[in-house]
């Protein structure tokens, strides 16, 4: 696939995308990833603290195995933190595509934080939401919780739906103790469903998060 290499310029970079790298896309971009515009083009930056690098290195393994980043393996970074604690954490991004614009208007809608798109039932894939459980999601008792703080509560309500048309995933919307947060709660009995749904996308080291 010749216009993901990384010598040619965004604007020649163009799709149509395979499945499995629009599925991590979406999938992380309900979590910690986010889209880039650059002049007139649009990369795609992912980052993981060290404690999720064999995650962080499966997606960097994935997506440049199919052309779409650097080939140069990701270095630990570090950063100061709050109450000046030094954080250590792997990132890498995509190569600019032109043909990332159309996400980056369904993203951010103009704006400059993140929005569920409303299309999001149809890209959310097993992959997807394997992604999104990786990437910010956490076991709560016997059932799970997406880390959906920085979305506001109409596009819980989109995702929500979702879940439960595609899939058949009973969900609450619960206060995440912060006023204007909130977070997206799998309900116990669906928790055999979505392991059902992701579990041959989940790694090793992240089962711990669906499995008691």
């Amino acid at each position: 696939m010749q216009f993901s290499y990384g010598k040619l310029r965004g604007d020649k970079r163009i799709g149509p995308h395979p499945e499995h790298v629009l599925s991590i896309i979406y999938g992380t971009l309900l979590g910690d990833s986010h889209l880039e515009k650059r002049i007139e083009n649009v990369r795609i930056s992912f980052q993981q603290e060290n404690t999720n690098v064999e995650y962080l290195k499966w997606l960097w393994k994935t997506l440049s195995g199919s052309n779409y980043c650097s080939a140069n393996e990701p270095k630990l970074l570090t950063k100061l933190g709050t109450r000046g604690q030094i954080r250590h954490y792997f990132r890498f991004s995509t190569w600019t595509y032109s043909s990332f614009n159309y996400l980056y208007e369904e993203w951010y809608r103009g704006g400059k934080t993140k929005r569920v798109p409303l299309n999001i039932e149809k890209y959310l894939t097993p992959l997807a939401l394997a992604c999104w459980i990786m990437d910010d999601g956490t076991k709560i008792n016997k059932g799970f919780k997406f880390c959906t703080n920085a979305f506001p509560y109409a596009d819980l309500e989109i995702l929500s739906a979702a879940l439960k048309s595609r899939y058949n995933l009973d969900t609450s919307i619960h206060s995440a103790g912060v006023p204007n947060q909130w977070v997206i709660y799998i309900k116990v009995e669906s928790m055999p469903l979505l392991r059902e749904i992701v579990k041959d996308h989940i790694l090793n080291s992240m089962k711990y998060k669906i499995y008691t």
